[in-house]
């Protein structure tokens, strides 16, 4: 995808090369053909000028008619255009946020269930930012544990994203339905967040929007980081941007200080996302006064229960470490951290493992698809 591009196409990552090499075969082989054609009617034209003659125009005759078909065959009514909004069957609204809107969709009749981003377009809505979600979300496709993009288009006031479906809903609604998770889930879940975090660090991407509500989990269990609508490009190791970006519960101090940073913020949001999980809390003040918990962001020590598990309270206070060149994640390697020393890493990227729960039915998200 062409970033110069105001507008966007399909996804897929292979669909234009694929058309390309399938085109040059195509003409390498024609062009063999006609060159064989060639010369074999010159040669049967100097041994039988009026039996070639017949039989080119047999030929023709058949050709023509083959072209026409059979009268009575029914035309086939075209494909639903990937890339136009009127292809798309709506049905519940999966989620809502800012200027963006979240519904389950099908492609037509026949098509698999998606999910359909929607973005108004606005002064703070860039054709830049709507390229780079597009950009990423085709990226994404290369990891297993980043939500998937199938197609990005738009309209004169909305921009559109097609993803896959992930009917397991997202950590926030487990969290709101059941409180805290098990230790085991808070393992596996992390460890998988971990994967996606370090893929798009090795891509040069920061999230920067790391939270309950952004990670997403599959029928199966599995979790996927999902929105990539304030990630930032081309941040390598030693690169630095800068921006209010985030949500503020799960913002790192260097943000709040609007100072340079770098991907350690995501690992500061992972942490934070970490003791919600395993706490139903947050580690800094959250009496709903903003003043109170961006000081208690900037200046304190996180607030992490001591009946948690000694390994885990050990990972969350080196993922919180308020210097970012100390922050766990950016420094050392947190899969070799203790408490995920269960963890099949090879075989959790394989999608070996098996989850530590069952997510919801899908039909709870379909309402009525009638």
């Amino acid at each position: 995808m062409k970033r110069s591009h105001p507008n966007f196409g399909d996804l897929s990552p292979t669909h234009k090369e694929k058309k390309r090499r399938r085109g040059r075969t195509e003409d390498k082989e024609a062009k063999s053909k006609k060159k064989e054609c060639k010369r074999q009617r010159s040669s049967e034209k100097q041994q039988k000028p009026d039996e070639c003659c017949r039989e080119e125009k047999r030929k023709r005759q058949e050709s023509d008619e083959g072209a026409a078909g059979p009268v009575n065959k029914q035309a086939q009514p075209p494909r639903p255009n990937p890339l136009s909004i009127s292809s798309y069957n709506f049905y519940s609204k999966l989620g809502a946020g800012g200027f963006a809107n979240v519904t389950l969709a099908k492609l037509g009749v026949k098509g698999s269930y998606v999910a359909v981003k929607s973005i108004k377009k606005t002064a703070q809505t860039t054709d830049d930012s709507l390229l780079t979600e597009a950009n990423l979300l085709k990226i994404a496709r290369d990891s297993p544990f980043l939500c998937q993009g199938y197609a990005a288009f738009q309209t004169q006031r909305h921009a559109f994203f097609v993803m896959e479906f992930l009917s397991g809903g997202s950590l926030e609604d487990e969290l709101k339905d059941q409180g805290t998770l098990p230790i085991e889930r808070v393992r596996f879940h992390s460890a998988e967040i971990i994967c996606g975090l370090q893929f798009l660090h090795g891509k040069g991407i920061i999230h920067r929007d790391i939270k309950p509500m952004n990670i997403l989990l599959d029928h199966q269990g599995h979790a996927k980081i999902s929105d990539f609508g304030l990630a930032e490009e081309n941040i390598f190791p030693g690169d630095t941007t800068t921006g209010w970006a985030g949500t503020l519960e799960y913002m790192a101090p260097e943000i709040l200080h609007k100072g340079t940073y770098t991907a350690a913020v995501d690992w500061w949001s992972l942490g934070i996302t970490i003791c919600d999980m395993a706490t139903g809390k947050l580690p800094f003040n959250n009496s709903g006064n903003t003043k109170e918990l961006i000081h208690s962001i900037k200046y304190k020590e996180p607030k992490i229960p001591n009946g948690l598990d000694g390994y885990l309270k050990h990972l969350l206070y080196k993922l919180l470490k308020r210097k970012p060149k100390r922050r766990l994640g950016l420094r050392g390697d947190i899969r070799w951290h203790s408490f995920y020393q269960s963890i099949n890493w090879v075989a959790l990227e394989k999608k070996e493992l098996q989850p530590p729960f069952q997510p919801r039915a899908v039909s709870t998200w379909l309402g009525n698809t009638n």
